[in-house]
């Protein structure tokens, strides 16, 4: 069950990095894509999109022309998509069911015994952190399947854009006020992180700022895989904020140098002539925050970012 919840998680991935509607010809594209990573469709969407461009709904749909057998029309996926979503959202709430009566009942005996050794109460807590995780995935079910097999979603309206970027889609700094709003009120500690890429102003004078835009655009793709519940802020041209709450340092800084992991490994390529650009690195910056303007933690998290990118980039300072 495990590789198939893996599979829809990243079918839906791919489908948001490219900013690809998630309706069934799409999502079968993408599976497809991740199921045979060497495959001729693989080769092509690799093509097109080596040097950090979006798959465009008319490249995708064109791939889906040449690449897909007559057994994977859009008829066929439809009724295999929904039938898998079905069947896993089957399979998690029986699972979830399991785990509450047996939560129920141990701790129920546990109630009426006159002793209880340490190992139980570990076992409970696992118990428990099962069920917990058994309801998210069943909520992420549920999500899937709407988004697979629900109604088609309106064009986007000028309401839904404003407060995003235009080229990223990350929130801008209008939009970002909810967001850092939301820390006057918190009354524990977070932690802001600030990515920057180490070289954008190298990438803009040697190849020209399209191919400069696209590297930013693999950025925030990259920041968005790892970090996919948080809300991704572009501050400015090159200053990418991510607010993390109840969550350590120590795990935090894990993903930060995560994403810088992962975005050095990507081989960015330019459209047409296949040129690599090269390996592109970022930094970031890490600061604690709390009680305290969200201004004063930004500037903070900023020199952390310029003290990381003087160090010769492709760390995370703070």
């Amino acid at each position: 069950m495990k590789a198939a919840f893996d599979r829809a998680r990243l079918a839906l991935d791919f489908l948001e990095e490219h900013r690809l509607e998630p309706s069934v010809a799409h999502y079968g594209l993408a599976l497809a894509f991740l199921t045979n990573p060497r495959s001729p469709l693989a080769d092509a969407i690799e093509r097109l999109t080596g040097d950090g461009l979006r798959l465009s709904s008319e490249a995708a749909a064109d791939l889906s022309r040449r690449y897909l057998s007559p057994e994977q029309s859009i008829g066929a996926r439809e009724q295999a998509v929904v039938r898998q979503a079905a069947e896993l959202g089957a399979l998690s709430t029986d699972a979830h069911e399991v785990t509450s009566a047996l939560g129920r009942d141990v701790g129920s005996f546990a109630a009426q015994a006159d002793t209880w050794p340490r190992e139980a109460d570990r076992f409970i807590t696992r118990l428990s952190d099962a069920e917990r995780q058994l309801a998210e995935v069943r909520e992420e079910i549920a999500r899937l399947r709407t988004r697979i097999g629900g109604e088609k979603p309106g064009p986007l309206t000028e309401s839904d854009d404003m407060g995003r970027d235009p080229l990223t889609q990350a929130l801008d700094q209008s939009g970002a006020q909810r967001v850092l709003n939301q820390l006057v009120d918190y009354k524990r500690d977070y932690v802001l992180l600030m990515f920057g890429l180490d070289d954008l102003i190298g990438i803009n004078e040697r190849y020209g700022r399209p191919v400069g835009d696209n590297v930013l655009n693999a950025f925030t793709a990259t920041l968005s895989e790892i970090f996919p519940r948080q809300e991704l802020i572009r501050w400015t041209g090159n200053e990418f904020v991510i607010v993390m709450k109840d969550t350590g340092s120590t795990a935090v800084r894990l993903l930060a140098e995560e994403a810088l992991a992962a975005m050095r490994a990507r081989r960015l390529k330019l459209r047409g002539s296949g040129l690599a650009i090269g390996v592109v690195t970022a930094s970031a910056g890490m600061v604690l925050g709390r009680d305290e303007p969200a201004t004063i933690v930004l500037d903070n998290a900023r020199e952390r970012l310029l003290e990381a990118a003087a160090r010769g980039g492709n760390r995370v300072e703070g």
